[in-house]
């Protein structure tokens, strides 16, 4: 229960400081999304404004019974390179479920950044094959080293491969994957990011000059697809053609592809709930290719954001800041 008249206020430097790990992110997701197929949480299509290609603002709510918290992530993007400031920008507001009152207010973009990479887990345990050893990124920012964390926390990777659009953010990718005690290789043509490879994650910004590089007949048999990007650098005509196909949310993806936000515009075999409770049985032999597209659904923001505050309650961190 929050206090009388304030809440709990938490920067990204509290959250750090938290030093949570991959595995109980991931689990907090998964058991977020088993909650929501079975009635026990609920999130709706994020909403907001695109206003250009790169820039847009959405708000992302979602309900979480078991405990017993309801809130929404803002969140707005922007190529912010040439400003020096980060590209995404987010805040997290927590809600009593019960009383209404207003018990946590986080910074969101700690959580934005490692969020997809436990969705992406929590796909893979049902779709990538349990021995995968060969990983691949596209590109190599913030999302490949969130992804390579918790991926290398739960399959035996071994060989990383780097492509991304400026030589010196593979190079430096790559050498964050060695320091691991990974054997990584930077390459500079699409096609070798992308076959022999177990798992490939694309994570590609939106651009309104954005090339769709990658090709998924170039997928190798078994292989698995994270497409942390909505599938924006792949060839979407052809993306039927692999024999899983799944994404965080039906009723989110057919939105964003009617709006032309998700260039593939056919239905998925399964959401990341059916997968996630076993209503559907995700892979079931070792040559299945298996591509999931992820629009970024709220119900995962609020489970770790739930996370959060109850681990920052219990150490103490944060501030308590009057309404």
């Amino acid at each position: 229960m929050a206090k009388a008249g304030a809440f709990l206020y938490l920067s990204s430097a509290d959250i750090d400081r938290l030093d949570l790990k991959p595995p109980e992110i991931i689990d907090a997701v998964e058991e977020a999304f088993i909650a929501l197929a079975r009635g026990g949480a609920r999130s709706v299509p994020k909403s907001g404004f695109d206003v250009t290609p790169s820039t847009f603002f959405h708000a992302m709510p979602a309900r979480y019974d078991k405990k017993n918290a309801i809130g929404i992530k803002w969140i707005g993007t922007a190529l912010n390179e040439g400003h020096g400031l980060p590209h995404i920008n987010a805040m997290i507001v927590l809600n009593d479920l019960e009383t209404a009152v207003v018990r946590a207010v986080m910074d969101g973009t700690t959580i934005t950044a490692i969020r997809p990479s436990a969705v992406s887990v929590v796909a893979a345990r049902r779709l990538a094959r349990k021995n995968a050893s060969r990983i691949s990124f596209y590109p190599c920012g913030i999302q490949a080293r969130a992804h390579l964390d918790a991926f290398a926390g739960e399959f035996p990777i071994a060989q990383v491969t780097c492509l991304s659009r400026r030589r010196e953010t593979a190079e430096a990718f790559a050498a964050y994957a060695r320091a691991k005690g990974l054997e990584a290789k930077i390459v500079t043509e699409p096609r070798d990011a992308v076959r022999d490879q177990d798992i490939v994650v694309s994570s590609a910004p939106r651009a309104a000059d954005l090339a769709k590089i990658l090709d998924p007949s170039w997928l190798s048999p078994g292989a698995f697809v994270s497409g942390v990007d909505l599938a924006r650098a792949w060839q979407c005509r052809d993306l039927r053609q692999v024999e899983l196909l799944a994404t965080d949310n039906h009723q989110q993806s057919r939105e964003a592809a009617a709006t032309g936000v998700i260039s593939w515009v056919g239905e998925y075999d399964a959401d990341l709930s059916e997968l996630a409770s076993g209503a559907h049985p995700g892979r079931t032999t070792d040559t299945q290719r298996a591509f999931f597209v992820h629009p970024g659904l709220g119900l995962g923001d609020i489970a770790i954001a739930s996370l959060v505050q109850a681990r920052a309650r219990a150490l103490g961190l944060g501030m308590w800041l009057p309404r």
